[in-house]
Parts: C-alpha cells; sequence; structure tokens
C-alpha cells in the first residue's frame, strides 16, 4: 500500500479477488471457531497454559485477523497484514502470548479459511499468511521472548560480578 502522502494512488481493493475477500467476511464467526480448534488441536498446551477468558479473547480477536486478511486478499498487497503484525507485536507481548504461540494462530487461521476459498484463492491468502507469520518471525528472536541460550545465561550469572565488581 502506496503511502498518501507521497500522492502515489491508493492499492487497488478490487486487484486480488473480491469475492473470496467477501466469503471471508461472510463466515468470520464460523472460521474463528474453527480457526482457534485448528490451533488447540495443533498445540494442546496452550490450552492449559492460558485459561478461558483468555482464549475467549483470542478467539475475539480473530475477527480482526480475518478482515485483514480479506483486505490482503481483495487487494493483492501484503502491506495489509504485515503492518497489523507490526501493531499487534506490543499487545501480544503485553498479554505474555509469545510470537511462536502467535504464528501458530495465524496457522490456525490458513486451515480455517481454506473451509471457504477456492484452491487458487486459498494459495493467494496462503502467500498473504505467510508475509504476516515471516514478519512474526522477526519479532520471536527478540529477548523476552524466548528463554535464550541457557549456557550463556550461566556464564553471566555465574561470572561473580557483583557490587563490589568481579570476586
Amino acid at each position: 500500500m502506496p503511502h498518501p502522502t507521497l500522492g502515489l494512488p491508493p492499492a487497488s481493493m478490487t486487484g486480488g479477488h473480491p469475492e473470496a475477500a467477501a466469503r471471508l467476511r461472510r463466515e468470520h464467526d464460523r472460521i474463528a471457531r474453527l480457526a482457534l480448534e485448528a490451533t488447540l488441536r495443533r498445540f494442546p498446551d496452550m490450552r492449559k497454559r492460558y485459561d478461558e477468558l483468555a482464549l475467549r479473547q483470542l478467539l475475539r480477536d480473530y475477527e480482526q485477523h480475518i478482515e485483514q486478511l480479506a483486505r490482503a486478499v481483495e487487494s493483492n498487497d501484503g502491506s495489509w497484514v504485515t503492518n497489523y503484525a507490526e501493531w499487534l507485536v506490543p499487545i501480544y507481548r503485553r498479554r505474555k502470548i509469545p510470537m511462536k504461540e502467535f504464528a501458530a494462530l495465524i496457522l490456525g487461521l490458513r486451515d480455517a479459511a481454506l473451509t471457504v476459498l477456492s484452491p487458487e484463492e486459498a494459495e493467494h491468502a496462503s502467500r498473504m499468511l505467510d508475509l504476516w507469520r515471516e514478519r512474526l518471525r522477526r519479532h520471536g528472536r527478540l529477548p523476552g521472548d524466548h528463554k535464550g541460550n541457557p549456557i550463556v545465561r550461566f556464564f553471566w550469572k555465574g561470572a561473580g560480578i557483583g557490587d563490589e565488581g568481579i570476586v
């Protein structure tokens, strides 16, 4: 999507698959339920880690995820999902959901979206979701999203550096 202040025309919202986007929007409730079920089936430990309220919140989030996917499929522009992924990273970090699990939610969305899309449209939607997951993968490497290297952590903690300096 070109930046509006550069004087470039906006992205065409009919450049991709508008019929597929309309089906995604029409079936968003069913797709959201199927996506969460697919994610929990693929990663059953998420059910243990998150309570009922957190799972409901993730189900509610799917409504906007599906809308952003529909916009990307409709316009054939991946910036709808990549910019949205950038915007969501701090929100999911604040909820203490690692990017690896957020990417798992996107995999569940892919499985559910295939139920309403034709093979050509599904391939196009999969490319958009791959862009989304690639953006999340970059954020998953940042500190705080993973436990880190235990050997490096051992040396930093075990170096004997105290308030007085090296002991």
